[in-house]
């Protein structure tokens, strides 16, 4: 009896303490859900227009670094493939060069290394414990049970929807979301290159969505907005000629002129050439205008309109025209200006004597001696611009051609007169703290006419 009695005894203890553990076990497994519908609820923000950049939980991630490594490469590839994915052999073709030592054995196994490697990394920037990666049936996917709120996905989206149901409310609010090419930092790569001009099609039609409405309603400013954040984003697609256009309907000659001037010194200073014909004809072409005016003969109010734009800029014209204050030197032209210009002198001298030199001046490094610094080109092409401006007389002109070139007009000069009025310029650059070197040649106008040379 009595051992019956301890038996049970140890039978209760034994079924209290199971009974205790499972109770901790499904405390524990409830805190696990439950910190796991937390992490669920925080969602995942990414950015990839203009830049990339990850958000956790409302708090920003250091990425440093680690945005050029090849496991964040192997992320934006995965996001910008969802949802269909990417096939495995697309991955390791574009994160993998072929050679000798890179066979596919290898290539697979290192993509698999990279992966596992990702998953850590998504780790130490503060995110939970997931897959991260999925590979189904040759495909590889970003999946995770976070929140994923990504604006790429919501741009196309959008546009997608506005394109299926004509709304221009939704192009509205796809344009806004467009803030800058897609992964600028990796457009040397042509698979995202390729991404990226598909979602540049679609912020184009987004752009050309809204600019139907706004000329129907003759909304300018707007239209003109739509240009201006185009022209920030695509410098050099010339979206300039639509900000020019645009201005010169509204009579506001001022800004055409300060957009085109601007977009002048833009492609001299970073592409090293003037501007492409269609942007250089632009200005020039004011009959634009005017063909936009002939459309609208029978609606007098748009006439009043533009009229009453025009006479509220009567007043600004002789400022536009004429310096305020007496500057002195020599008059800096952008490129196609300065053509226009030396035209003028060069039919002036058919009327009266004007000798007239053009002189094209050259900036070039200097050998390193004793361990000089390298020079800063466009710091030194703008102490050059100066110098010029400096050294030369009020009547002479100037502009400059490309990363290292200037061309000079010498009215009423002589071949003869160049090499006194070089060693002025190189005397005031020098003085300016020039650091390169300087060379010229010269020639007469009429010569360099009857060659057809500008």
């Amino acid at each position: 009896m009595e051992t019956e009695k301890i038996t049970r005894e140890t039978a209760r203890e034994s079924i209290g303490e199971a009974a205790k553990e499972a109770i901790k076990a499904a405390e524990k497994e409830t805190l696990r859900e439950a910190r796991e519908a937390k992490e669920s609820a925080k969602i995942l923000q990414i950015q990839m227009f203009g830049g990339f950049s990850m958000h956790y939980g409302g708090k920003a991630i250091a990425l440093n670094r680690t945005e050029s490594s090849k496991s964040i490469r192997l992320l934006k590839m995965l996001l910008l493939s969802l949802p269909e994915g990417i096939p495995k052999n697309e991955l390791m073709d574009n994160l993998y060069d072929w050679n000798e030592k890179n066979s596919l054995s290898n290539r697979n196994k290192n993509l698999n290394n990279l992966i596992y490697r990702l998953k850590g990394q998504l780790m130490t920037y503060g995110l939970p414990e997931d897959d991260y990666v999925e590979i189904d049936k040759g495909r590889c996917h970003f999946k995770s049970r976070l929140s994923l709120v990504l604006d790429t996905r919501q741009f196309e989206e959008m546009v997608m929807a506005a394109r299926e149901d004509g709304r221009t409310d939704l192009y509205h609010e796809a344009n806004k979301m467009y803030v800058g090419e897609l992964l600028p930092g990796n457009s040397s790569d042509i698979w995202f290159f390729q991404k990226s001009n598909h979602y540049k099609k679609l912020y184009v039609e987004t752009i050309r969505a809204l600019e139907k409405k706004f000329r129907k309603e003759n909304n300018y400013m707007e239209r003109l907005q739509l240009y201006n954040r185009a022209a920030m984003i695509y410098p050099f697609e010339e979206w300039q000629v639509e900000q020019i256009r645009c201005n010169l309907e509204m009579y506001r000659y001022k800004e055409a002129r300060d957009i085109y001037n601007a977009t002048m010194e833009l492609y001299a200073r970073e592409m090293g050439s003037p501007p492409t014909e269609k942007m250089q004809e632009c200005f020039e072409q004011i009959e634009l205008m005017d063909e936009g005016h002939k459309n609208m003969s029978d609606d007098f109010k748009r006439w009043k309109k533009m009229d009453e734009m025009f006479m509220g800029k009567n007043g600004d014209i002789r400022k536009a025209i004429f310096e305020e204050e007496q500057l002195r030197g020599a008059y800096y032209f952008t490129y196609p200006s300065f053509v226009d210009y030396c035209r003028i002198v060069e039919r002036m001298g058919r009327r009266r004597e004007l000798p007239a030199v053009l002189m094209f001046l050259t900036l070039s490094r200097k050998k390193n001696k004793g361990g000089q610094g390298k020079m800063n080109q466009q710091e030194q092409m703008d102490v050059l611009r100066n110098a010029i401006g400096d050294s030369l007389r009020d009547g002479d002109a100037y502009t400059r051609y490309g990363n290292r070139h200037f061309i000079v007009m010498l009215v009423q000069a002589e071949t003869e007169n160049c090499s006194d009025i070089f060693c002025r310029i190189e005397k005031s650059y020098l003085e300016k703290n020039g650091k390169g070197e300087l060379w010229y040649y010269a020639n007469m106008t009429h010569e360099l006419a009857e060659e057809n040379l500008y």
